[in-house]
């Protein structure tokens, strides 16, 4: 925690070179505080957002889209990599039982590759959860059943979460899906079909969005110029290494950190 008022002491000590540990990294260190990152990775910077290169082709780890709501983050992302951005048509597609499925889910769509009925048991499965919802909401299974229903759940969300995410869905939070697909639902989505293209980004529901933005070499360019900027405002960036150990003395009040890099190990306080 930064306090308000900078102290010509304190220093930040960031582990983990991706774009949350970047970007805290450039604000601190514009302002003046000392700041030093910790990454793993020998080369690059961005975490599971930077940009593999192989044979000179461009691989992304992950699918990292930019759209945000806030003007703030846009500006922040602008602000850290001049070049302007690509604006890219969206287009997810899902593979289920040899047929295609637009992502977002268009609801006509999957409901006529489903045939009849499956299709039924879908709307009977979205009328159930409307009339006797989960309650409480404890878990992403919860929230997403409550909004699509149990079958359409279990035919488009469960088995791709946890493939990405590697987890149960039923020990992922309720209140990371409301962030993850926020304002979503069956009834949303039909709504977002016949209404056609939004006219304005910043007017649709995340998940529903047409269009992103994207850096033209790939999201590790926004992390590299962000690592080089927070470098040229004064942090200090370590790369190839791990924190191994850190220290409290309660008495000075004071953390130390033990870090091994590709030069050796260092102490930071």
């Amino acid at each position: 925690m930064i306090s308000a008022e900078k102290s010509s002491d304190e220093h930040v000590l960031i582990v983990g070179g991706g774009p949350a540990g970047l970007t805290a990294a450039y604000l601190l260190a514009r302002r003046g505080v000392s700041v030093t990152v910790v990454e793993a990775h020998p080369r690059l910077w961005g975490g599971i957002s930077r940009t593999e290169e192989y044979k000179s082709y461009r691989f992304d780890i992950g699918g990292h889209r930019f759209f945000s709501k806030s003007e703030e983050v846009e500006r922040l992302w602008d602000e850290i990599l001049p070049e302007p951005m690509l604006e890219r048509p969206r287009k997810s597609r899902i593979f289920y039982q040899r047929k295609f499925y637009s992502y977002p889910i268009r609801p006509f769509e999957a409901l006529a590759n489903l045939g009849p009925i499956e299709a039924a048991r879908c709307v009977a499965s979205y009328a159930k959860a409307r009339v006797w919802p989960v309650k409480p909401i404890r878990s992403f299974q919860d929230w997403v059943t409550n909004a699509f229903g149990d079958r359409l759940f279990s035919i488009f969300f469960k088995t791709y979460t946890e493939k990405v995410w590697g987890m149960d869905c039923r020990e992922i939070s309720a209140d990371w899906a409301a962030q993850r697909i926020r304002g979503l639902s069956l009834s949303r989505a039909v709504l977002s079909a016949f209404a056609g293209r939004p006219s304005e980004r910043h007017a649709t529901v995340k998940t529903l969005i047409n269009t992103f933005r994207y850096p033209r070499l790939g999201p590790g360019m926004m992390w590299e110029a962000a690592a080089e900027k927070a470098a040229a405002n004064g942090a200090t960036l370590l790369q190839g290494g791990k924190v191994v150990a850190l220290d409290w003395n309660a008495q000075a009040r004071e953390w130390t950190a033990t870090v091994e890099d590709q030069t050796g190990t260092r102490t930071l306080r």
